[in-house]
């Protein structure tokens, strides 16, 4: 019964994977691509199962390269931060990072500026988008990390995920009719927290109305709480002047979400590695404060 797996091939098949390319991922971990595709076949065997079919230089994974992509990236997480934790080397480098803006930012941001304050020459650029622009932008190289919504269809680039629950959000003082539609605030599709809310509404028979759309979650807020309507925020996005919607007024409990740690690792410098455990490390243990 297999035991173990050597975490040079699993570094192998995320450094194909994140780099594009077998001769790419050779010349990245210096070895030949000959060999590079042994250790692929080499990891195949050992899982028996295959990974990444090739077409000549083109290649694609299969459904069980794409599950054990999060699984690889996990374990590598791991044993580079313990490298990292016994080599006591100054951290220095540019890390270019997203953060969402379709969930409250403070927490992440209270976290990358203490990793920058200890860490003087290191140099962070912060960049806030839509997570489906975020996922987009790490997948082009435009962005080394990245915290964002995880949809439900599998994504590249996935290292951890922690679960939060949205709920519905009006302002305090508006009252629904449970027989009307809802007039929904929501950002631009695709959305998972407006997905949610009309699977809700869908699966309970009742009908809305878009009547908001904004890019960032302070156009949400002030719709909001200008009573234009209702939206799907977590605790650390509420704000004074608006309340929790309750499902005897017509309110469908949500659908949790996946907030994900998404990085390609093969192009990670130890800065960039030191400061994706900080955030992981800070998400988990304020996902239950922050997302609840």
């Amino acid at each position: 019964m297999l035991k173990n797996i050597p975490t040079d091939l699993l570094r192998s098949f995320v450094t194909v994977v994140d780099l594009g390319g077998f001769t790419k991922a050779a010349k990245a971990l210096g070895r030949t691509q000959p060999a590079v595709s042994l250790q692929i076949r080499r990891l195949e065997d050992l899982l028996q199962t295959k990974l990444i079919r090739t077409n000549g230089r083109q290649f694609r994974l299969t459904d069980a390269g794409v599950a054990l992509g999060p699984y690889a990236r996990q374990l590598l997480r791991l044993n580079d931060d313990i490298v990292a934790h016994f080599a006591d080397a100054a951290l220095a480098g540019w890390i270019r990072i997203g953060v969402p803006v379709d969930f409250s930012q403070s927490f992440l941001l209270s976290a990358i500026s203490g990793f920058a304050a200890e860490h003087p020459s290191v140099r962070i650029e912060i960049e806030s988008m839509l997570s489906a622009d975020l996922r987009d932008a790490l997948a082009n190289d435009r962005l080394d990390i990245c915290v964002a919504i995880v949809p439900e269809t599998d994504v590249p680039y996935l290292v951890e995920t922690t679960s939060a629950t949205p709920f519905w959000v009006v302002k305090d003082n508006l009252r629904f009719d449970p027989k009307k539609p809802v007039p929904i605030l929501r950002h631009l599709d695709p959305c998972e927290y407006a997905t949610r809310m009309r699977n809700a509404l869908r699966t309970s028979g009742r009908g809305w109305r878009t009547v908001l759309v904004s890019r960032d979650i302070e156009g949400l807020q002030s719709g909001v709480l200008a009573g234009l309507g209702a939206t799907a925020l977590t605790s650390a996005t509420l704000r004074p002047g608006m309340r929790i919607a309750r499902s005897d007024e017509g309110f469908p409990d949500l659908a949790p979400l996946r907030v994900g740690l998404f990085y390609k690792h093969a192009k990670l410098h130890e800065a960039g590695h030191a400061l994706a455990h900080r955030l992981l490390d800070h998400i988990r243990k304020n996902s239950q404060a922050e997302f609840a």
